[in-house]
């Protein structure tokens, strides 16, 4: 399968990022100027994590948003088997998604609610971010069932929200030359140290602190935070681990189009979140790899086109 669909802009080279000279981004040391997720996107954040939420509940935050009914009965639709009928109602469309598949959707709507309103280059570089944090987040949902890491909605939020401080710093600064290659490029071994040095701070820094101002989770914050570094994380360790891996996939994946040949031991994070794991168990992940990115991938395709 092609991932053509999930591809970033390829990484630019260091003379384009000299290009942004030692700018400091003044604007992104100032949090309270962060845009913020509605509080309709919080509940549902918190919804995709929770067994009890019930159809009526989450048809209500549907029906509420044109755009959002739309993208869930658009979805529903998509799904339907051979000679099923055509969906009009929202509550049968949630029905027919399944309640935890329909706040991902919502989740990810959400997300995009941060940028919808920007300039069409901003838009161009917030939905290059998103395609790949989707990826992410539907790759880590679909390997934290074959690691017992977590559930499958909280890898999901942690994947989708890891990479928010590049569409905040997107937001933000609209206008400094070369941010955009910066933003969408391909992530080095050392992005965190070029971040800083041409915006004064990096990516992970400003979503924990947009994350912390949204008041989310302790977890998440330390996705956000850490999942360039999970073996510094001591409180959420798998969790940080398990999307940092599904970065790692996810980012080979956008380089060479396919997971063939992939070996975990190439991940400096993978032993992170192994430690303790009995061989066996390390052996089943590789092997259920190959099945989990081509699901990630076709889940990945069919949310985006349901936003469109």
């Amino acid at each position: 399968m092609s991932a053509t669909l999930l591809a970033r802009p390829p990484q630019a080279g260091r003379s384009a990022l000299a290009a942004l000279g030692k700018v400091v981004v003044t604007d992104l040391d100032r949090v309270d100027t962060y845009p913020t997720l509605s509080e309709t996107t919080v509940r549902v954040l918190e919804m995709v994590n929770k067994a009890d939420v019930s159809v009526a509940e989450v048809a209500r935050i549907v029906r509420n948003d044109g755009v959002i009914a739309a993208a869930v009965l658009r979805a529903a639709n998509s799904c339907a088997i051979r000679g099923a009928r055509v969906i009009e109602e929202v509550q049968q469309a949630v029905l027919r998604m399944g309640l935890q598949e329909c706040c991902k959707l919502l989740s990810t709507m959400g997300v995009k609610n941060v940028y919808n309103r920007c300039g069409a280059v901003v838009q161009e570089r917030c939905d290059a971010i998103l395609r790949h944090a989707l990826f992410v987040a539907r790759l880590a949902s679909g390997i934290s069932k074959e690691s017992g890491v977590s559930s499958s909605g909280v890898a999901f939020t942690a994947g989708l929200l890891h990479d928010i401080g590049r569409v905040v710093a997107a937001v933000k600064c609209p206008d400094v030359p070369g941010l955009g290659a910066l933003l969408t490029g391909d992530e080095a071994e050392d992005v965190l140290a070029v971040e800083r040095a041409h915006l004064g701070t990096d990516h992970s820094t400003i979503g924990a602190d947009f994350a912390t101002r949204n008041k989310l989770p302790a977890s998440l914050v330390a996705v956000i935070l850490n999942h360039h570094r999970p073996g510094d994380e001591g409180a959420h360790r798998e969790l940080v681990a398990l999307v940092a891996v599904a970065e790692r996939i996810a980012n080979h994946v956008h380089r060479n189009h396919n997971i063939t040949g992939y070996n975990l031991v190439t991940c400096p994070h993978f032993p992170v979140l192994s430690r303790g794991w009995p061989a066996a168990r390390a052996s089943a992940f590789q092997k259920a790899l190959s099945n989990a990115v081509v699901t990630a991938m076709r889940e990945t395709r069919s949310m985006l086109k349901a936003c469109e």
